[in-house]
């Protein structure tokens, strides 16, 4: 898009926060396709947070305003219609302005398609989300619907690996065979399809298909459907919107039937669904087409391609496959249960389950009762896990109340009166769960390793009991400040949750061997087990925002620990020193406490201190300081750790990120955004795209790319990074503040200076309510609010807003450059609105002397040359 431009027709702007869908009141845009957005929005009435997807509807291709609004209107009636746990549920429908919404319950999620990207996975687990998918066709086909249009891309993945399928935009009521209409095979779609010119109508749309928005899952609601408001059960749905011939669909995953024009059915479903399941399995999709004509061709003489060499898809999944991608429906799968059913006859289970049988036949039956009374008594042993997370954060099953522990942390983070608590408190929730999840499974696995499984010794099962016991106790120290929350804790909370140590070094047993030992000496031995107690206590308070007086604590453990004298102790609580001083701005102080930490760590040979210190010593030294020879020989230790260690993954994410920022500060911004890249790649990886702690890097790397100059590409990832942090922090979070002001940045530079305010305005709001009316941070916000008006010549309204920033600059910024940013907008302001220009030319002295003491010589030149057109008298 130009800079400066309107945004066209076909991008209509977002709507903005506080605008009203019907009864809803929009939150945030947090999806955008070729079909329309989706919004996160407030339904007042019922209390609650709702998914709003609003559809464009556009007249073309034969079709007119009226019959695909029709079109649109018919998706959340065919939804409403379904009541099942693989299928969306929708709670209301209408129209707005020329397009017509649809409200749905907001969970956050993935496509299918995003989910197969994001890390390598199984043939058994994609054939497992296929099947859950399955299931949600053959109920919308027993209820007479056929979709029409199914492909990864209308397949979510909840949080919860729930599976459900959506978009039913092109679903249809099968009729009764013979009608034309009708979705019952007919004489013509019985007969062998032959290689015909296909001629579609218009453009036709691309091999891809467009974008779709969602990056939500709406789960099941309630057991029955919802009624839609203003919508009887046999309206709009049942009429017959599409003629014969016209051809539906997204062209890469259709059936013969629909390349044909012909009736279609349930078996066309069935029919995409194969495709979509074949190129998850395979990495690419059964039928050759680069071009239209090939493609259908293909599709409808069924050429499939041979599988892949090296291809770990067994052959019996293949032949199961190939019969649902029959050219004539009559010869596929008689139903999707039927296909579904094909796919859970693995028939090496069978096969072991018969050998079982077998043997099991040849064994005495008191023998074979007292070993299944044997292992299910071992099994029952290793069932110990959930047990011990009660209290500290309990698993639940669906439907079960809200344990106490979590409706204390629920009412102690509502009591804080932040506006974005909910939020907060809903990312935090499902983290923890996940986190307890893993642990519980994590704890099963090893005790049954040894004594179900007979895989590995006891020592390796203390071992690893030994490491989860460790990370149980930094959940219970966080579960506890969280249950006395304050407004800090509130805002670092998220922060705080990802801090926590992974676990996945619990099962990684070359490892675990390689932890340090405890003291031997006993006495020694039991007062490092209370120190490090203390520690993790410490370490849950600081992530969590509680400050005031951990600096104080953290000096008083390592006293302690050097009296103790077990140095990987001295390591670890130097290192918490270290880490606290430099979030509290005392890089010195930090540098001195993380380097000490190293040296200490290196003498007991305790890695995890080496990797995570070197790594924090790159930002210390190089961002904070500007050594840079420094900072990339630390990096390299840091790097030569973490390759040796293994794992470890987001603490290499995190090293990338800061070496991309030192980079950044040298002046290296190619090299910078290679690092934030590879960074964030590792993120998604470990964690997942939808994850708050990746829109962090996403920031990051728009910041590098905007000082490259590529601001286009640079707003596609601060977007990306307000969306997730909006989900995953709330709208009224400090940190989401600070990349509305980047996108604000970027935004002034692509000459869009409007829609740059209402960014500004939006992240000195948040700064001014969360931190006060003279926070630090208030004074970039109105610096960019003041810019935008210098640049629509409007220099008088920018005068109160960059006055305020200068007084604020003037007494609390220690950043010279920043000075003089805000000391040369309000010169220009002042002298273009013709007020004071002998403070205007003052302003831009101070502004040029304050760029000269940062070592910025292009500013400084740029200013030079304003004040050279500019004198007094």
């Amino acid at each position: 898009m130009a800079s400066g431009q309107p945004l066209p027709d076909s991008v209509p702007a977002a709507l903005t926060r506080g605008a009203s869908i019907g009864r809803y009141i929009v939150l945030a845009m947090v999806g955008r396709g070729g079909m329309g957005e989706v919004y996160a929005a407030y339904d007042p009435e019922l209390d609650r947070k709702v998914a709003v997807k609003l559809l464009r509807v556009k007249p073309g291709n034969g079709v007119s305003l009226s019959e695909g609004r029709q079109r649109t209107l018919r998706e959340a009636q065919a939804i409403a219609r379904l009541s099942h746990p693989n299928v969306v549920i929708a709670y209301d429908v209408g129209t707005f302005e020329d397009k017509v919404f649809i409200a749905m319950e907001y969970v956050e999620g993935n496509t299918v398609t995003f989910w197969l990207q994001v890390q390598p996975r199984t043939w058994r687990e994609i054939l497992q989300v296929f099947k859950d998918a399955g299931r949600g066709l053959a109920a919308a086909h027993e209820k007479g619907l056929v979709h029409r249009d199914f492909k990864t891309d209308n397949v979510m993945v909840s949080r919860d690996r729930h599976v459900r399928v959506m978009d039913f935009g092109l679903a249809r009521q099968a009729e009764k065979p013979g009608d034309p209409a009708s979705g019952a095979p007919t004489e013509a779609a019985r007969a062998t399809p032959k290689p015909i010119p296909i001629r579609i109508l218009g453009s036709g749309p691309s091999l891809e298909g467009p974008p779709e928005p969602p990056t939500m899952v709406i789960t099941h609601g309630p057991s029955a459907p919802v009624p839609l408001a203003g919508h009887s059960s046999s309206g709009m749905f049942d009429a017959r919107l599409t003629r014969t011939g016209a051809m539906m669909g997204t062209p890469a995953y259709m059936a013969p039937e629909q390349f044909l024009g012909t009736p279609t059915d349930a078996r066309s479903d069935q029919f995409s669904f194969c495709i979509s399941l074949y190129e998850a399995l395979y990495g690419e999709r059964p039928f050759e087409g680069s071009s239209m004509t090939t493609l259908t061709q293909n599709v409808v003489q069924g050429n499939v391609r041979d599988a892949p060499a090296g291809s770990k898809v067994p052959p019996w999944v293949r032949r199961v496959l190939l019969r649902g991608l029959q050219p004539r429906a009559r010869d596929r799968w008689a139903s999707m249960e039927a296909l579904i059913e094909a796919l859970e006859k693995d028939p090496n289970i069978q096969r072991r389950k018969w050998a079982a049988a077998a043997g099991g036949a040849l064994i005495v039956g008191g023998l074979a009762l007292g070993g299944w009374r044997l292992l299910s008594d071992q099994r029952q042993v290793c069932s110990g896990g959930p047990p011990k997370l009660v209290g500290i954060w309990d698993l639940r099953q669906p439907g079960e109340p809200e344990p106490p522990r979590h409706a204390q942390i629920r009412q102690a983070f509502m009591q804080t009166g932040k506006s974005y608590a909910p939020d907060v408190f809903v990312t935090v929730s499902h983290a923890l769960t996940t986190y307890a999840q893993h642990w519980a499974d994590m704890y099963k696995d090893a005790c049954e390793a040894t004594e179900v499984r007979r895989e590995q010794s006891a020592e390796v099962l203390d071992l690893r009991i030994s490491c989860l016991q460790e990370r149980l106790g930094g959940v219970r120290a966080l579960t506890n400040v969280f249950s006395a929350a304050d407004g800090e804790v509130v805002e670092k909370a998220v922060g705080a949750v990802n801090a926590l140590e992974l676990l996945d070094r619990c099962a990684n047993v070359p490892l675990l061997r390689a932890v340090v030992r405890p003291p031997e000496d006993p006495p020694t031995r039991q007062k490092a087990t209370e120190l490090r107690q203390q520690l993790v206590a410490l370490k849950a308070r600081f992530d969590a925002g509680q400050w005031k007086d951990t600096t104080r604590d953290g000096q008083r453990l390592v006293a302690e620990a050097r009296k103790v004298g077990y140095k990987p102790l001295i390591a670890e609580t130097l290192a918490q020193q270290g880490a606290m001083l430099f979030r509290s701005n005392d890089p010195v102080a930090a540098e001195r406490a993380l380097t000490d930490a190293f040296w200490i760590a290196d003498a007991a040979r305790h890695d995890e201190i080496r990797a995570e210190t070197a790594a924090l010593l790159v930002h210390v030294v190089g961002y904070l300081q500007s050594r840079y020879s420094e900072a990339q020989a630390w990096a390299t230790t840091a790097d030569a750790v973490l390759e040796r260690l293994g794992g470890h993954e987001i603490l290499r994410a995190w090293l990338l990120n800061d070496l991309g920022n030192v980079l950044q500060s040298q002046g290296d911004t190619q090299s910078a955004v290679a690092m934030q890249r590879e960074g964030l790649a590792i993120k998604e990886k470990v964690l997942g795209g939808d994850h708050p702690d990746v829109g962090f890097s996403q920031g990051n790397l728009a910041v590098a790319l905007q000082s490259l100059g590529r601001n286009q590409e640079a707003l596609t990832y601060v977007d990306r990074a307000i969306g997730l942090l909006e989900r995953g922090l709330g709208s009224g979070h400090p940190e989401l503040a600070s990349q509305l002001n980047n996108r604000g940045e970027v935004l002034n530079a692509l000459g869009r200076a409007r829609e740059a305010r209402q960014s500004f305005e939006r992240a000195r709001a948040i700064w001014e309510r969360e931190l006060g009316p003279d926070s630090r941070l208030l004074a970039y916000g109105l610096t960019g609010i003041g810019l935008t008006y210098i640049a629509e010549g409007n220099a008088a309204s920018a005068l109160v807003p960059l006055t305020r920033a200068m007084r604020i600059r003037e007494s609390q910024e220690t950043d010279h450059a920043k000075k003089a940013e805000t000391a040369f907008a309000l010169a220009r302001a002042l002298w273009e609105s013709n007020r004071d220009r002998g403070r205007a030319l003052t302003l831009a002295e101070q502004a040029k002397e304050s760029y000269a003491k940062a070592g910025a010589k292009a500013a400084q030149s740029g200013v030079a040359d304003w004040l050279k057109g500019h004198t007094r008298g």
